[in-house]
């Protein structure tokens, strides 16, 4: 390891004059007591106040991110570590740097990433975060346990260890608060050893303004974890609501079916029609989304993956023109059956439904051939 640097301990800084020095001071205290070689870095977001001065004046190395959010902040820090274990917390003083230590055992034992618990085993001092903080932080702690099968008490604890190696597989991408989720969903999908250490959660000091926004920084990491959980955000919910409506063409392809008693007719193929257009396009957005996310890096492999890489644009393109073909084949059929009427009213419009429904597929799986194909370009 370059200087033979064992631990970074790293911080993001907004105005935060008031605590970055007793931050600082604590992180490097904390590196004294396991007589390690270490480094304090705090990277700086664009502080009016004196934070970059009490940095330097308290020993810290300063990086400066001009670009504005967290995940841009602490990006520029991790670039700047050199230590083989790195430990992030804020430059508040709410989280207690003393605590660094647990983190710093558990990733000696061979854990890549570590997480501060606030909630299961941790403590809140009183007045320490609001109450939509205590409501909000384990909902989305749900969601992301539930998509990406995650075991963690506090997905959104801003104090977290990781080794460097570790970090380097997860090519963190996103720019706000949001870089908190990402972290953990992209540990969740490269098989990292994760682990908790309880810790606690203190007030502010006087004077110290929070940066998190709840409701603004709140969407950031429900929209993130949706988009990245494309299996439950599109495929799942697209594949049944196709599977519905098919399942309706085919029992009505006799002209009717029987159902609790009651006889239905063709008149229903336009509910089935419409099940089948949206789960279709849902289905569509959800493998475009993957091929993109997989481009950038923002997800890794899963039971999809080889299906979604083996759809080239070509291949795309033949499966919607064989649906357009076979639009048109209806619609000749249906024509012929409207001749032999004596060009009169249909009783039985099924086919023409069909036959509409399959020309629509087919025209959203060829401009969609055509955008994965955009999608490929940008690799």
């Amino acid at each position: 390891m370059k200087n033979n640097i064992e631990l970074s301990i790293i911080m993001p800084a907004l105005n935060e004059e008031k605590t970055v020095g007793i931050c600082v001071k604590k992180a490097k205290k904390v590196i004294q007591k396991l007589n390690i070689k270490g480094e304090v870095i705090v990277s700086d977001n664009g502080s009016s106040d004196t934070t970059v001065d009490e940095a330097l004046k308290n020993g810290a190395l300063v990086v400066k991110e001009n670009k504005k959010g967290y995940g841009n902040t602490l990006r520029k820090a991790f670039r700047k570590a050199q230590g083989k274990y790195i430990i992030m917390a804020d430059s508040d003083d709410t989280y207690d740097f003393m605590e660094s230590t647990k983190f710093y055992t558990k990733l000696k034992n061979g854990y890549d990433l570590v997480m501060g618990d606030r909630y299961k085993n941790g403590k809140i001092l009183k007045g320490a975060t609001p109450i939509s903080h205590r409501i909000g932080a384990p909902i989305l702690t749900k969601i992301l346990s539930l998509f990406y099968h995650i075991k963690i008490s506090d997905a959104h604890c801003g104090f977290r260890g990781i080794t460097r190696e570790a970090y380097q597989k997860l090519h963190m991408q996103t720019e706000g608060m949001e870089f908190a989720s990402e972290m953990i969903v992209k540990a969740g999908q490269a098989k990292l050893k994760v682990t908790e250490v309880p810790i606690t959660l203190s007030t502010r000091v006087e004077g110290s303004e929070a940066k998190l926004n709840t409701i603004k920084d709140g969407w950031r990491h429900l929209t993130f974890l949706l988009t990245q959980g494309t299996n439950y955000l599109f495929i799942y919910p697209g594949l049944f609501l196709f599977l519905i409506g098919a399942l309706i063409f085919i029992l009505l392809s006799p002209g009717s079916f029987t159902i609790f008693g009651r006889t239905l007719h063709y008149h229903v193929l336009y509910i089935a029609s419409m099940l089948t257009i949206i789960g279709y396009n849902i289905l569509i957005f959800g493998i475009l989304t993957k091929q993109y996310s997989l481009n950038e890096k923002l997800a890794v492999s899963d039971r999809l993956t080889l299906f979604v890489k083996s759809l080239t644009m070509n291949k795309i393109l033949v499966y919607g023109i064989v649906l357009f073909i076979l639009s048109i084949l209806l619609f000749i059929y249906s024509f012929i059956i409207w001749a032999q009427n004596n060009y009169g009213p249909l009783l039985n419009s099924g086919h023409i439904i069909l036959g509409i429904t399959l020309f629509i597929l087919s025209i959203d799986t060829v401009f969609a051939g055509f955008f994965s194909k955009v999608i490929e370009l940008k690799k």
